[in-house]
């Protein structure tokens, strides 16, 4: 992880978010504009979505769930949720989905941003994982732990910590890019790494006496994942009927994962991340699919909960409100939304 996005923790505003963009255009960031052949697009409107790693591109597409929109969608592809940030600030992209601590840092630097969907997971994503000979949280005081600044992987990390009386300032924090997080547990360089499925997947075949410390699903608060909208663009109808829509879209390929799960690995984990068959069915055995949830009280107590946990951990320098997230008329429709579109988990 590139020290600009660590300073961002310290003093986030929407000049160092600019700044961070301009790097993003020079190579942080891949700017492709994908646009799904089969949405139609007669509308003339166009939703600029940030992506991260090709994720909804390639659900949208694989669940056919685009298909007949009457807007276009153009795919901007980051690698982290501070990386969606900064392209909110640099006006790239309408739309964004990201995990809780960068979705607070939208707040905190001001941007003009409202949660327009939140999801839950169902099932374990996120994975504290340890080398062989490691058996409890406890036992990484001191120790390298491998986790990304500005990123939900921290917060959920600090979750983790706490349920062994840890504080990020009880171990050794390795900040490395969310693609190096299962690199650094080869290497040796650190004792324990946050881990998707898939860097799990990757790290047990060569250690089998890994030992899974703690999954998103056994540390509270409960951990969502945010999709973020401008304020510009809600007050476009166009733009704000086209995010509507793709709401319930999401919804319903979401709801398409769930039933073609050895589908959706093939498609992304081989054809997009070009992992093999045999990997791939390691991370489908891991699991971990999502629900929209309704935007309440309690999922901003969440995400407000962050950045206490964050400001006690002394990760920041102090608390900020996450208020400006949640407009009354946006969780309405949306909640609205939900009650008209089934899901099947």
């Amino acid at each position: 992880m590139s020290h600009s996005i660590g300073r961002l923790l310290g003093g986030l505003t929407l000049a160092s978010l600019l700044a961070l963009a301009t790097a993003c255009s020079n190579g942080g960031s891949t700017d492709r504009a994908a646009v799904v052949a089969a949405t139609g697009g007669s509308s003339g409107e166009v939703l600029n979505l940030g992506d991260q790693q090709q994720d909804l591109e390639t659900l949208l597409q694989a669940s056919g769930a685009l298909a007949g929109a009457p807007y276009k969608v153009n795919f901007i592809e980051f690698d982290s949720g501070p990386l969606v940030d900064a392209g909110f600030a640099a006006h790239r992209i309408d739309v964004g989905f990201m995990g809780d601590l960068p979705a607070s840092l939208a707040a905190k630097s001001g941007l003009p941003v409202a949660a327009v969907a939140v999801q839950e997971p169902i099932g374990a994503w996120e994975f504290l994982l340890a080398k062989p000979g490691i058996s409890s949280i406890a036992q990484l005081r001191g120790k390298p732990v491998a986790y990304t600044t500005g990123t939900a992987e921290q917060a959920f990390a600090l979750r983790a910590l706490k349920t062994a009386t840890l504080s990020q300032r009880d171990v050794q924090q390795v900040n490395v890019s969310l693609l190096q997080l299962g690199t650094v547990l080869q290497s040796g360089a650190a004792d324990a790494s946050v881990v998707s499925a898939e860097q799990k997947a990757d790290y047990e075949q060569t250690h089998p006496g890994a030992t899974v410390l703690a999954t998103n699903d056994t540390v509270t608060p409960a951990s969502y994942t945010y999709v973020l909208a401008t304020t510009a663009a809600l007050a476009n109808p166009g733009k704000l009927a086209a995010i509507d829509d793709l709401t319930k879209r999401l919804i319903k390929a979401e709801n398409w994962e769930k039933t073609h799960q050895s589908q959706w690995v093939t498609d992304y984990y081989v054809k997009v991340e070009h992992q093999t068959p045999a990997v791939a069915k390691l991370i489908l055995a891991a699991g971990g699919t999502a629900n929209y949830v309704p935007i309440t009280g309690a999922v901003q107590a969440a995400l407000q909960n962050v950045v206490t946990l964050m400001a006690g951990a002394g990760a920041i320098p102090s608390a900020y409100s996450v208020a400006s997230l949640f407009n009354s008329a946006e969780a309405q429709r949306y909640n609205t939304i939900l009650k008209e579109e089934p899901q099947n988990g």
